[in-house]
């Protein structure tokens, strides 16, 4: 299910937290689908709880054993992948299979605290998390050649340009597509290491989120993408 090939060089990424998870048979598939998420969330009714709930996230393993439970072994619900499937495909595909084509990480390296002790906390993250996110981001997909990459979230958006500070990007080109609901999906690609990638920013797939009223969008940006992991699933 899981690809280690490629971890000599993932664990030489600067700020890198965590390991993406990288599917079987991802490196060798037609099209390469980068999942991006925004952050992992630290929680804890105690201060201790807490600390040991960060301490958890601290396992560069984390990210990994996450998707191993929530999706193949199904041992717990997670709403916000469930959703970007339904969004995907217009139904929740075979996830043994799908997940052996696809890769994942979370963009902020940096665990949100949720915890609850002395009030409840809900912290997002700041300007130096996103820039540290597009600096980490740019050598992740140097090394994981995606075809396409769906951010799961809007707030990235604003950073994209980053990339063209990267001496390795030759191409680079986005646009503003229009609003679906009161959320502005974010279109683009460019060309990093000679890889190029088609890159979109969607509405983050919590709890009000529509997948129906965001399949046009990707049906529209990533044809090709949708057409090989149908075959997969």
């Amino acid at each position: 299910m899981l690809s280690t090939q490629k971890d000599h060089l993932l664990t030489t990424i600067p700020n890198l937290s965590r390991l993406p998870w990288v599917g079987s048979e991802f490196n060798y598939a037609e099209r390469r689908l980068l999942i991006v998420g925004e952050s992992h969330y630290a929680m804890g009714k105690t201060r201790g709880e807490y600390e040991e709930d960060l301490l958890r996230h601290k396992n560069p393993d984390f990210t990994r054993k996450l998707i191993e439970e929530t999706q193949i072994q199904k041992l717990y619900k997670y709403h916000l992948l469930d959703n970007f499937w339904q969004a995907l495909f217009e139904k929740q595909p075979n996830k043994s299979e799908v997940w052996k084509h696809v890769s994942f990480y979370n963009f902020v390296q940096r665990s949100m605290d949720y915890s609850s002790f002395d009030g409840e906390k809900r912290e997002q993250p700041n300007n130096a998390d996103f820039k540290n996110g597009w600096a980490v981001f740019a050598e992740l997909v140097k090394v994981l050649k995606p075809t396409d990459c769906i951010f799961l979230g809007l707030k990235a958006s604003e950073g994209f340009g980053n990339l063209k500070t990267d001496n390795k990007v030759t191409e680079f080109d986005h646009s503003y597509a229009p609003k679906i609901g009161n959320m502005t999906p974010l279109e683009g690609s460019v060309t990093i290491d000679e890889q190029m990638i088609n890159v979109s920013f969607i509405q983050h797939c919590s709890s009000f989120f529509s997948p129906q009223s965001w399949n046009p969008f990707l049906q529209k940006r990533h044809p090709k993408l949708i057409d090989f992991l149908l075959t997969k699933v």
